[in-house]
């Protein structure tokens, strides 16, 4: 007889000085313990031992009487098909151990998990500690393989990760991340993560091309058109500073986003480089003309912060060189805007095509050569090695002079564009 047993009946139930049980019913018994709790009990002969055994399976309430009828049901349903319900239990738990394990192992060898490892014991010796790296699987390679395990990476995968940024028409991109992933790969392969590197024999040329080094620079026409047009273009004025300082000192944008507040000598009209910050790990001094001492002043007359000329949203640290890069480059794109990013999709588009932050030095130095600047002057005014030992060790106070003059010049060039 099934079903013997109501809420009420069980909770009416006596604790006494000794365990008892009361029968529901289908081998569905309350385990009434002396130590006052109120346990189920599924009692059976197994059909694989021919033993009596007892299941427990949690208390009640906690498991109400309807819940606990519905697993003895299940039990019952093990005992008509020969089946020990608690062999049957160990084996389910042993299966979920397992998956779990597998779980955890496929987790580990991801190719997210992975690259983390990497950055841990290699990537953080580089000068930026892999952040730029990261940025680039974050935004190029981890939307494509998400938890797939590194070992099941195949050709094909690299590809239509390489595919992202051709497809943005940045073949030079693609190519630096066929750079990046060979090594990452060779990294994995070390590790013994993978038997096979996806990336051997994928040659650049084949992928984003032969690079050619890259010569753009404005010309006189479009740098006299930048003064006309950068005021409408919807850049922040602390940009548009950043501009007029890169083309009048020729400094990087990333040495330039770095800059502190104590980098910049107002009286003595000097702009410090600290040798961390520079490519060449050499700290650098640039002679503030007219017109670059103006643009730093009106930048620090709109400071939000007293310690970083450029500051990050949240005043902690830098602006990062690509947030500058992004706002120039945002404001050329003639086709296929990107749609919510820039109103002013167009408004610093010049003539002889797109241009980066990076071209305003290579700009600055082409002007100091039309001033009639000879190379070793720009180089040095563009903290570049002077390849002549002689220039270099000997006419040190003569090289300062003549930077000096050269900025001096620059200014004035540049102060002229609004004339």
């Amino acid at each position: 007889m099934l079903n013997k047993l109501d809420h009420r009946s069980i909770l009416q139930l006596e604790y006494k000085d000794k365990d008892y049980t009361v029968s529901d019913g289908g081998n569905l018994y309350v385990h009434v313990r002396k130590y006052r709790r109120k346990e189920w009990l599924f009692r059976y002969v197994s059909p694989v031992t021919g033993k009596r055994r007892n299941c427990g399976f949690g208390s009640f309430p906690e498991i109400s009487l309807k819940d606990a009828r519905n697993i003895a049901g299940e039990k019952r349903a093990l005992l008509d098909q020969n089946l020990d319900p608690i062999i049957e239990e160990q084996k389910k738990i042993k299966a979920e151990i397992a998956l779990h394990h597998e779980n955890k192992a496929i987790e580990s060898n991801t190719v997210k998990a992975v690259f983390y490892e990497w950055k841990k014991a290699e990537l953080k010796n580089r000068k930026d500690r892999g952040e730029e790296i990261e940025r680039s699987f974050i935004k190029d390679v981890f939307p494509f393989f998400d938890r797939k395990p590194i070992s099941e990476i195949v050709r094909d995968d690299i590809k239509k990760v390489l595919g992202r940024p051709l497809n943005r028409g940045s073949n030079r991109m693609a190519n630096r991340m066929l750079s990046d992933l060979r090594q990452f790969f060779s990294f994995a392969l070390d590790e013994e993560y993978i038997e096979k590197d996806p990336t051997a024999r994928m040659r650049k040329d084949r992928v984003g091309g032969k690079e050619e080094p890259r010569t753009r620079f404005l010309s006189k026409k479009e740098r006299k058109m930048l003064a006309e047009i950068l005021p409408e273009s919807g850049l922040q004025e602390k940009y548009q500073l950043a501009v007029w300082i890169m083309l009048a000192t020729g400094c990087r944008v990333q040495e330039l986003s770095k800059t502190k507040w104590e980098n910049i000598d107002f009286s003595r009209r000097i702009y410090k480089i600290p040798a961390p910050d520079a490519k060449n790990k050499k700290m650098h001094k640039v002679y503030l003309s007219d017109f670059a001492l103006k643009k730093f002043n009106e930048l620090y007359q709109r400071r939000t912060s007293e310690i970083w000329a450029f500051p990050s949203r949240d005043g902690e640290t830098y602006t990062n060189r690509r947030t500058i890069s992004k706002q120039i480059t945002d404001r050329q794109q003639l086709e296929n805007p990107i749609e919510g990013r820039c109103k002013d999709h167009c408004k610093l588009v010049l003539p002889n095509g797109h241009w980066t932050a990076h071209d305003l030095r290579r700009t600055a130095a082409t002007t100091l050569q039309e001033l009639g600047f000879f190379p070793h002057i720009v180089k040095k005014c563009l903290n570049q090695t002077v390849d002549d030992p002689i220039v270099q060790t000997y006419q040190q106070a003569d090289l300062e002079e003549k930077q000096k003059e050269a900025f001096e010049k620059l200014g004035e060039y540049l102060e002229g564009l609004f004339d």
